[in-house]
Parts: structure tokens; C-alpha cells; sequence
């Protein structure tokens, strides 16, 4: 287990060297259309459509090629409008300075659901059949106090954890729920314990992310650059690896060694950080 982990680490670490993914490249250029709502406005989305994931104005869902479906009703939020207007003269001697004024309109948006077209670029994502191992690894998770929840409420996420407690999105395909899951039980194993949690977040989401590409590769999932990609969202790279790299392969080697019905899974788990002191 420790010799895959370790082979599967370092291809890990090519990949991040190499930089940036194509798929990766157009996800961030097609992101980068849209807009950060303000807490106003995103509240507003979130009334008028809870289910909304991508939110963006007509002529923005033209550009990436899309248009609106015929009859749908736009989600209202507040546009800021900034105009200048000369003051009044205060004496012959001055001359008139310009006045910004600050208002808002509404306008109209519309979610991705509301759209038709070209599809949205994606990240990369796992696949594969991982056949008897991802029982194995929810009866692991299970055995070690994690209560493991399926939900559409946890928003964007595809997988949330909090100490004790892992929400998965429903619907998610073998293959991802497998790396999900893997995910968030390396969060339960090397976060949710105060003295052991890395304080910034590009560190942690590493960490989980290397955790699930180890374990995905070493099962024999087809693991292509989505690791990587999501890696590198957060500003991740080599050296952040390396600096994790033990917490990262004694994580990884002990869910590969659960999942495979491994004896290592049963030994020298004093040393690891493990589930049952995060439940506890």
C-alpha cells in the first residue's frame, strides 16, 4: 500500500508541475464572465431560486454561447448605476467640479437552467468502476463514527465533512462519489482535530485532494488531471505537496489498505490519524 501511494504521489506531482490543464484553462476562462454578487444580491438569487448554480445576464450567456429559453422569467437583482453631474458654481473664480451620484436598478439575470447551447467547460472528473471498493470505504467510514448523509441541500458542493459528519451529492457517478467520498474522509482524518489542522485552506484542500487521487489510482480508476486541476484552483503546487507528503501517503495508505481488505489496515494505526479521534 505505502509503495502505491508513493508511486501514485509522485505521478501526482508531474502533473501538477506541468501546470494548468487545457480543461482547466477554459473552466477559469469561462468563470471568469462571471460576475461576484454582492451578499444583497446573492440573497435575492437565493430567494427567488434556491436551486441556482450559475447566474449570469443575457448578453454574458450570449458570449459563452448560450441563449435564454423562450419564456423563462429572469431573477431580479439590484445593478449599481454611477453618473457624474457638474456642481453649481461656487464663485466666478472656481471652476465647477463634477458630482458622482451612486444608485441602483433592477435587472434581470438567468441561472444555467434557464439557458440552452454550448455547454459550459467542466473540470476533468474521475472514471471508472470502482466495483466493491466504494461499499468498502462507506462501511470503513462508517466503522470509524463518521455518520455519511446523501443531500441536494449542501448548494454547489459535490461533498461536505464537519467533524464527525460527511453530506454527499446525490446522483454522483460511481467513480466520483468514490473520490468525493475519499475526499471528504481525509478532511475527518487530518482536519477536524484542532491540533493537526493547517491553518490555510490551499493546504487542506491539497491534502484531501492528493489523499483521493492516491486512493482512486491505486483502485485503478481512471484519475486523468481532475486531481490536479482541482489542486491548482486553489493555488496548490509542488512544494505544497511535499510538505504534506507523509500526512498524505500514511492517509492514503491506510483507506487503500480498508478498501482492499488489506492486514495493514488493521496494524500501526497508533501512528495515523485517524477517524476514531475525530469522531471522539
Amino acid at each position: 500500500m505505502r509503495k502505491t501511494s508513493e508511486k501514485a504521489f509522485n505521478q501526482l506531482v508531474e502533473s501538477v508541475e506541468a501546470g494548468k490543464s487545457h480543461k482547466l484553462v477554459e473552466y477559469l476562462k469561462a468563470m471568469g464572465k462571471f460576475h461576484n454578487y454582492s451578499v444583497v444580491n446573492a440573497i435575492l438569487i437565493g430567494f427567488q431560486r434556491p436551486d441556482a448554480t450559475h447566474v449570469a445576464g443575457f448578453r454574458t450567456w450570449k458570449r459563452l454561447g448560450r441563449y435564454v429559453k423562450k419564456g423563462e422569467h429572469g431573477i431580479v437583482i439590484m445593478a449599481p448605476i454611477i453618473y457624474r453631474k457638474k456642481k453649481a458654481e461656487e464663485s466666478d473664480d472656481k471652476e465647477p467640479e463634477d458630482e458622482e451620484i451612486r444608485t441602483f436598478k433592477a435587472v434581470h439575470v438567468f441561472d444555467i437552467t434557464q439557458t440552452d447551447g454550448k455547454p459550459l467547460p467542466e473540470f476533468s472528473r474521475v472514471s471508472g468502476n470502482p466495483g466493491v471498493y466504494i461499499e468498502r470505504l462507506k462501511q470503513y467510514v462508517t466503522n470509524n463514527g463518521i455518520v455519511l448523509i446523501y443531500s441536494d441541500a449542501i448548494g454547489s458542493a459535490e461533498g461536505v465533512s464537519a467533524g464527525g459528519l460527511i453530506r454527499l451529492k446525490k446522483g454522483l457517478a460511481p467513480a466520483e462519489e468514490l473520490s468525493v467520498l475519499v475526499h471528504e474522509t481525509a478532511h475527518e482524518m487530518l482536519h477536524a482535530g484542532k491540533n493537526n489542522r493547517p491553518k490555510g485552506k490551499k493546504v487542506r484542500e491539497t491534502e484531501a485532494e492528493a489523499v483521493a487521487f492516491v486512493v482512486c489510482h491505486g483502485i485503478g480508476l481512471d484519475t486523468n488531471s481532475a486531481s490536479s486541476d482541482y489542486i491548482q484552483l486553489y493555488n496548490g503546487d509542488k512544494e505544497t505537496l511535499m510538505e504534506s507528503l507523509e500526512r498524505i501517503q500514511r492517509t492514503a495508505a491506510e483507506i487503500l489498505a480498508a478498501v482492499m481488505n488489506t492486514d495493514e489496515s488493521k496494524s500501526e494505526n497508533a501512528g495515523v490519524e485517524s477517524c476514531v479521534a475525530v469522531a471522539a
